[in-house]
Parts: C-alpha cells; sequence; structure tokens
C-alpha cells in the first residue's frame, strides 16, 4: 500500500510538472509573439524562461494569485518590460525581499504595502529621457516619474499583482508630463475586481488618490500600452500594433468627449487612411498625445478632454493644422498645404479647467498615520544612502551613487588617471555614471542616445569590415541592414552589437549604430539635432545625397529653445522636433549662429504660457534651401498674466525627504 501510495504521488507530481512546463511554454511563447525585435535579439531565450518561472512562482505561492483572471495575469503580469529600460533580474531580487512581507494581507492590502515598500528604496530626482532598470533605480535610491513608475509596475508584478504604467503623455495646462500606476485589484474570491490607481513611490493611505488627481483631470489624455496586440478589455483602444494595444484610461480621471474629425479632399470626398495627429501645446511645441488614421468615410474619432488641440492632418503629400477650441466636438479637414507653402498663423489655446480644487502643494503631511510613515521610510532610505554611496569629496564618486565602487576601481587601474577622468566627464552622463558597467568602461564605449551603454567598440571592431571610408562605410550599413519598424513600434532601442549579429533593426537604432559603428571604426560620428547620424568627411547625414541649408533664428535675449520656441522638420507631412540634449540646463538659442539642417519644410512654434494654463501661441511654416541660409526673427507674444516655471513647475528634491509626497507638475 505504500509503494502504492507513493507511486500516486509522484504521478501526480509528473502531471503537475507536465502542465507547468506546457504554461511556460505557453507564456514563453506569447512574450516572443509580441516582443519588440530588440527584446528577442538582446535577451536570450534563458532570460525569458527565468521570467515567466518567477511569475509562476507568485502565481503559487501568492495568496491572490489564483483568483486574478487569465487576461489581467497574461498581459500585466507576464511581461516583464514596462518602459524603454534595459531589462534585468528584479522579479527575482524583489520578490525575495517582498514576498514574507506580504504575508496575511488582502490583495488590496498588498497593494499599497508594496508602494511603502518602493518609497522605502526610491524617491523623485529628475534626469534625461533615458529609463534606467528597476535594480538600478532601487540601488540608487532615486528617478524621475517614468523611472519611479517603472519600479513600482515592476515590483508588483514581482508579487503576482497586475500592474501598468500610465501617462500623461503632455499636460495641456502646463510644460511638463507625468506616470503613475494602475493596479487591478480583486473586489471578491471569484475574481471580479477593478484598476485602481497610485503615485509611484509616493504612497498614500487608500487607492485612488495622489498629489496629481487635480493635474489628471485637466488632462487631455491618459494612456497605456498593454504587452501584447491580441489584448481584449473593457477601455477604448485607441491602437494596435505588432507589439502593443494601445488603451485610453483618461475617463478614470477627467470628464471626456468624443472629437470627430472627417478629413476630405478639395472635391468634398472623404480620404481613408489619412493621418491624423491630435497635438497638445507643450513645451513650446504642438506634441501629438495621439495619432489615428482615418477609416474608409474619412473618419478618426478620439476620446479626450475639455481643452484646446491643435488637429494636424497629413496624407503624405499634403497636410493642414487646424486648431480645434475645447468645447468644439468635431471639424472637417482639408489637406492644402505642401512642403513648398509658407503661413504664418496665431492661436490662442485655453487649458481645461478643474472641477477639483488646486491642492496645497506646501503642505507635508506628518500628523495622519500615514504620513509619520513616510517620515519613517524616508529615513530608512537615507540611512541606506549614508551607508552605501561615496561620502568623500571626489565630484565623480558621488555623482555615481551606489557605482561610485566601479568607477572608483576604473580610475585605480587606469594606466592615465587624467585621461579616465576625462572620458567618465566627457563620455557619460550622470545617469550613466550611475549603472555604467565595468565591461563598459574596458570597453570605452561612448554614448549615442538615450540606448542602454553596453560595450561595442572592441567587438564591432572585429564584426566590422576594416579599412572603409566614412562614406564606404555608410554605403555598407545601406546594403547590409534591413529596417523593420513594425517589429519595433517603440523604438526600443537594439545594441549595436545586437545589430550587426542580427542585421535586422528599427529606424532609430539604425541611426545608433550608424554612428557606433563609424566610432568602433576610427572614425567621428555623433546624432545631429533630426536624430540622422552624422559621420565626418562624409557626403552627406546618411550617405544619401541630402542637401543641406542653414536656419538662423533671431530671439529677444533670455528665450530659450523648449521653453520659448521650438523648430520641427515636416516629414511625410507631420512636423517633428528637433531635439537637443535634454540635460543641458544652460541651452538657450542654437539658432543663433546658424544651424546647418537638410533642406526641406520647417515649423517654427512659439508661445506664451498664461498663469491659468492657457496659451498665446504662434507657428509659421518655412523653407531651409539648400546651400543658403534662411533668417527668421520671433517675438513671442506678452500678456500680464505670463507664468513662472516656478509656479508651474514645483518638483520635491532629494535634499528635501519630508518633501517626497507633494511632487509637483
Amino acid at each position: 500500500m505504500k509503494h502504492i501510495l507513493s507511486s500516486a504521488v509522484l504521478c501526480s507530481g509528473l502531471l503537475f510538472l507536465g502542465s507547468c512546463q506546457s504554461e511556460t511554454d505557453d507564456y514563453v511563447a506569447f512574450l516572443y509573439r509580441y516582443m519588440p525585435t530588440s527584446d528577442s535579439v538582446d535577451y536570450s531565450r534563458d532570460y525569458w524562461e527565468r521570467q515567466v518561472a518567477m511569475s509562476q512562482k507568485a502565481r503559487r505561492e501568492m495568496p491572490w494569485g489564483k483568483i486574478v483572471p487569465e487576461t489581467e495575469w497574461r498581459h500585466f503580469v507576464v511581461p516583464v518590460r514596462v518602459n524603454n529600460e534595459a531589462l534585468d533580474d528584479a522579479r527575482t531580487v524583489i520578490y525575495e525581499e517582498l514576498a514574507p512581507r506580504l504575508q496575511g494581507m488582502t490583495m488590496e492590502e498588498a497593494a499599497l504595502e508594496v508602494n511603502h515598500w518602493c518609497h522605502e528604496k526610491v524617491s523623485y530626482q529628475p534626469s534625461d529621457g533615458r529609463t534606467s532598470p528597476p535594480l538600478t533605480t532601487m540601488a540608487n535610491a532615486i528617478g524621475r516619474c517614468g523611472e519611479e513608475s517603472t519600479f513600482t509596475v515592476a515590483a508588483m508584478r514581482a508579487v503576482g499583482i497586475p500592474a501598468r504604467q500610465v501617462y500623461c503623455p503632455r499636460w495641456s495646462h502646463t510644460d511638463s508630463n507625468h506616470a503613475w500606476v494602475e493596479v487591478w485589484v480583486a473586489d471578491d474570491d471569484k475574481g471580479n475586481g477593478r484598476w485602481r490607481f497610485m503615485g509611484a513611490c509616493e504612497p498614500e493611505a487608500v487607492l485612488d488618490k495622489g498629489w496629481f488627481n487635480w493635474a489628471a483631470s485637466r488632462a487631455m489624455l491618459v494612456h497605456t500600452r498593454v504587452f501584447g496586440a491580441d489584448y481584449d478589455g473593457r477601455e477604448e483602444v485607441l491602437s494596435r500594433n505588432e507589439c502593443y494595444t494601445e488603451i485610453n484610461c483618461l475617463p478614470t480621471y477627467a470628464p471626456t468627449k468624443d472629437l470627430v474629425v472627417d478629413v476630405v479632399d478639395a472635391n468634398d470626398q472623404p480620404i481613408s487612411n489619412a493621418t491624423v495627429d491630435f497635438r497638445v501645446y507643450n513645451y513650446a511645441e504642438f506634441y501629438p498625445i495621439a495619432t489615428q488614421k482615418t477609416d474608409d468615410n474619412g473618419r478618426a474619432t478620439f476620446t479626450t478632454g475639455y481643452g484646446d488641440l491643435m488637429v494636424w492632418v497629413s496624407t503624405g503629400d499634403r497636410f493642414q493644422a487646424v486648431h480645434v477650441p475645447a468645447m468644439q466636438d468635431s471639424v472637417i479637414v482639408m489637406p492644402l498645404l505642401t512642403v513648398d507653402s509658407t503661413c504664418v498663423r496665431n492661436a490662442d489655446f485655453c487649458a481645461p479647467i478643474s472641477s477639483l480644487p488646486e491642492p496645497d502643494r506646501s503642505i507635508v503631511d506628518t500628523v495622519s498615520e500615514n504620513g509619520r510613515r513616510l517620515m519613517r521610510e524616508d529615513s530608512i532610505r537615507v540611512a541606506y544612502q549614508q551607508a552605501t554611496f561615496y561620502q568623500g569629496e571626489d565630484e565623480v564618486l558621488r555623482a555615481a551613487r551606489s557605482n561610485w565602487k566601479v568607477i572608483d576601481e576604473f580610475v585605480k587601474h587606469a594606466g592615465n588617471k587624467d585621461d579616465a577622468y576625462a572620458y567618465l566627464l566627457g563620455a557619460l552622463s550622470d545617469k550613466d555614471l550611475r549603472d555604467v558597467t565595468p565591461e563598459v568602461l574596458a570597453d570605452r564605449a561612448t554614448r549615442v542616445s538615450t540606448e542602454p551603454l553596453r560595450p561595442y567598440m572592441k567587438e564591432l571592431a572585429q564584426i566590422l569590415p576594416q579599412g572603409l571610408t566614412p562614406d564606404a562605410w555608410l554605403a555598407w550599413v545601406d546594403g547590409n541592414i534591413r529596417v523593420d519598424d513594425a517589429r519595433n513600434p517603440l523604438g526600443i532601442y537594439m545594441s549595436p552589437v545586437g545589430v550587426a549579429r542580427h542585421r535586422v533593426t528599427d529606424s532609430r537604432s539604425l541611426e545608433v549604430f550608424r554612428v557606433a559603428g563609424a566610432r568602433a571604426l576610427g572614425m567621428r560620428a555623433w546624432l545631429d539635432a533630426t536624430g540622422a547620424a552624422y559621420v565626418e568627411g562624409c557626403t552627406a547625414a546618411t550617405g544619401n545625397t541630402a542637401p543641406m541649408g542653414t536656419l538662423r533664428v533671431d530671439t529677444p535675449a533670455g528665450e530659450k529653445y523648449f521653453t520659448d520656441f521650438t523648430v520641427a522638420r515636416i516629414v511625410d507631412g507631420r512636423p517633428q522636433s528637433l531635439n537637443f540634449d535634454d540635460e543641458d540646463q544652460t541651452l538657450g538659442n542654437p539658432f543663433a549662429n546658424g544651424l546647418e539642417l537638410p533642406a526641406g519644410a520647417y515649423l517654427l512654434v512659439t508661445g506664451t504660457r498664461l498663469s491659468d494654463g492657457d496659451v498665446l501661441a504662434s507657428y509659421r511654416l518655412l523653407r531651409v534651401t539648400a546651400g543658403q541660409t534662411t533668417t527668421v526673427s520671433i517675438s513671442p507674444r506678452q500678456s500680464d498674466r505670463k507664468a513662472t516655471y516656478d509656479l508651474l513647475n514645483l518638483q520635491d528634491s532629494d535634499k528635501d525627504a519630508s518633501a517626497t509626497s507633494v511632487q509637483g507638475l
């Protein structure tokens, strides 16, 4: 009898293992089906199998694992990627630390507790657009809102709580944006539940509360991108592609309307498949918060808030911009402008109003139980930093935070310490110092854009053909690397070595590869303001025959790019703003002495933000002619109600730990 019982148990175990393996294979296949090409190239199958195994462990061991519906589990627990971060093994590390802490809690209590844990680990600090991976954010104890929310989503998913990063791509009432977290919480033990929200690393005593409630009530879009093109939830679908489903979460936060755009030609006939950008004024540009294609009837519909929008319609060779006031719910657009058109227009943009009272951000809660707990968590985080980070006078080591020992070892073993510091200060940003690896330092790799910095110099020098001229190098890239943007709609950077080995990549990674490969072959190269690779000594930016002209912009003293004005290149009928180093806080007017650009059509936007969030905007179409200098003078429209950035951009500070729960816009 004992032998028979043991055989039965063994058989049951084998069936369970078989079932687990089948489920593992299914989830791994799901990830591969929808992941961007860069993730399938730069991370091994073993990595993805480990991540799925950890999600299965959470499902078996956490009490809510058995009641989370399959849709929420598959799309909001199993996926690893949250944003554009490099991927790591945060799921394993976080689970081991958090799981024991959540024993005996309900799912709602656990979600709140995870956020408290996140607050113990990380506080807010602004930085550049590269998103640090969760373990790096935790090790360095700081992150901007995109990093805090990426970290918090990773923590929730690690313990089996469905979570997603929701995002207001740009506010309409102030020049900034914000990301936070939604979690799916069960209402009973039968799998009924709903999405709730919280501020990432900003724990409140209850869900559905944050400093941003007032701001979110004035949003024109709050959205998230759900892993998998097959997601079928209750939310409005904004778009689908080969990797994700974009959904509209705005109705949770603000009153909404449906804005209907009908696109017609000169004969008043509908134009199908036209591109319709819904744009808000923010950072002195018309930023596209959503993009849709018109249907067979020439119509696109967008659920948005009650604020003014710029609707920009393009059909490739023709385009049109129309200012749509807040209370208008339909518009007919006839694209008549071309790249040869010129025009100057003024428009007054009204920001949405809110029925919620604006919070007093000068008040810090130190009285309630939750407020006292936040203070204790601040002290835990500060104590960790004091015990872990470099405390001496070397500014580079101080900037490196938790990574200071890696930097210190690199300098100690460098043959020339002055040369080592020149590399550290010249090639690496402060964020790079915080997570650069010994392998990258040994390789002397240099950053091209906001891609994860991996070693590439030595390996590319071995892989790529030698003795090429700049023009021959760019021609080699064009002849050997195929572009496929469909499998990477977000432009998640593929590593330069991955591009060289895989020979298929997306457009953004291709430009980074052009620069990285050129540097590995001993050439000077960089990305220009349009995002295109420029290799010194070649005849054109991308090896083609793009003629160049010069644009000079004369502005009043003190006017700054991305504060008072922007310039966008018109590409396929759509404006794409020229970007410059977003860590350079001293950037004024990069066009003051003339800037060389590809010849073509450009959009110049200026605006004056008023104290209530409204904007006095002006925009003009102009041309940059090959071999010539185009000069324009701008004078932003003035008002005695002009806003100050101290008023509209309140931020907490790592220097004031007590301010972590009162972040501003």
